[in-house]
């Protein structure tokens, strides 16, 4: 089952945020986070989806999927902690 399908424990909206504001979202995110929680966090920032995040979600351990959204404007990032 994809993650976006999973019930999500949180959102968090980081659109208009540059780096590092995205990664630091993150880490605070999963902190806060129970273990197999999946957070979404919606991110209008290409490169914080394409290379920031995944690389903070491959150090912490953390699954992570991202799916761009129908409007075409931002990106949908879930993580499992």
């Amino acid at each position: 089952m994809a993650l976006k399908d999973k019930t999500l424990a949180k959102t968090e909206d980081c659109r208009g945020q540059k780096c590092p504001y995205p990664n630091l979202m993150a880490k605070k995110g999963m902190k806060a986070a129970e273990e197999g929680d999946v957070v979404e966090f919606l991110v209008d920032y290409e490169p914080a989806v394409r290379e920031s995040l995944p690389t903070l979600c491959d150090a912490g351990g953390w699954e992570c999927e991202v799916e761009e959204d129908p409007s075409g404007t931002y990106w949908h990032f879930y993580i499992k902690k």
